[in-house]
């Protein structure tokens, strides 16, 4: 009875594993503004270190599952939640980030809660390593795991080069997609100066590093009359504040400060975001980076 219990609670947390490290491969561009924000590592490493971390995590998940070698895995998968839970309570109560980065978004937890889910994978992989009575491990076990590393890696190197070549992410699941119609409710009447023309939102923070990176070039888009409107939107509630920030980089655009419930409504996790609107519909999502061909029409325009 307690190998069975044993070997469930292996095979939840190798789940846990599998889920977050599928999550991280899909939309590796939060994984990696997670890891920049800690500012722990030099910007050079920040891709590598997120593309080996979600390697890691979707080949020990399924290491867990399939039972491989546990008595090394499930002390390394303690140590890692371990480790992971410390960086997690330094980097909120320093106000580094706001949450573990763990679940990329999909779950949406406080550190608290994220601490104590940690805890509880922590003692049922405890409960696994005392209980457990486990088979050799067979080489098409391993070849599992290491297909499955290589795989991770290799999926979200791929879904993050899509996003730099394109602006956009492969699979997208937030309310703002192409072909759909921006809602008025967003923005309340700021929403009506939308609906026509040719018009680009941008999501941003006063604290986004990246963001004023962008800033230049939108200020420039917004002197060209054969290019779109720029319209920038950031995450604070103090209007003073989105007046400084206004101030502080000399922009000719106007930038409504907005709750940061519309941030989370439109599941903006990453800044800068922006959307180009042609009469209200949206024609293309851009995150974290300006696609090339936008970049490339400004210069003929500037040239």
């Amino acid at each position: 009875m307690l190998f069975i219990l044993a070997s469930t609670a292996s095979n939840i947390v190798g789940s846990i594993f599998l889920l977050t490290g599928i999550a991280k491969v899909i939309e590796p561009w939060k994984f990696n503004q997670h890891i920049a924000k800690l500012n722990l590592v030099s910007p050079k490493l920040i891709r590598p270190v997120a593309l080996t971390f979600t390697a890691i995590e979707s080949a020990l998940g399924v290491a867990l599952i399939l039972g491989v070698f546990l008595t090394l895995i499930i002390p390394v998968s303690i140590l890692l939640l371990f480790g992971l839970s410390m960086l997690t309570y330094w980097g909120t109560s320093t106000g580094k980030t706001e949450d573990c980065g763990c679940y990329n978004g999909w779950l949406e937890i406080t550190p608290t809660q994220s601490l104590i889910l940690n805890a509880i994978y922590i003692f049922l992989l405890i409960f696994a390593e005392f209980f457990g009575k486990y088979q050799p491990t067979v080489l098409w076990q391993w070849l599992v795991v290491l297909i499955t590393f290589i795989t991770s890696y290799t999926l979200a190197a791929g879904s993050l080069e899509y996003m730099q070549e394109n602006g956009r992410p492969y699979i997208d699941f937030t309310p703002l997609q192409e072909n759909r119609m921006w809602q008025i409710e967003w923005l309340g009447q700021d929403s009506k100066s939308l609906m026509s023309g040719s018009v680009i939102v941008v999501f941003m923070s006063p604290e986004c590093s990246q963001c004023k990176h962008w800033l230049g070039v939108l200020k420039l888009v917004q002197w060209q009359d054969d290019l779109p409107a720029i319209v920038g939107l950031i995450d604070t509630e103090n209007i003073q504040a989105g007046q400084d920030f206004v101030d502080r980089y000399f922009l000719n655009f106007p930038v409504v400060a907005v709750d940061k419930r519309l941030y989370r409504k439109l599941k903006i996790e990453v800044v800068p975001t922006a959307v180009l609107l042609e009469d209200g519909v949206i024609q293309e999502k851009w995150i974290g980076l300006m696609p090339m061909w936008f970049i490339n029409k400004i210069n003929q325009l500037t040239r």
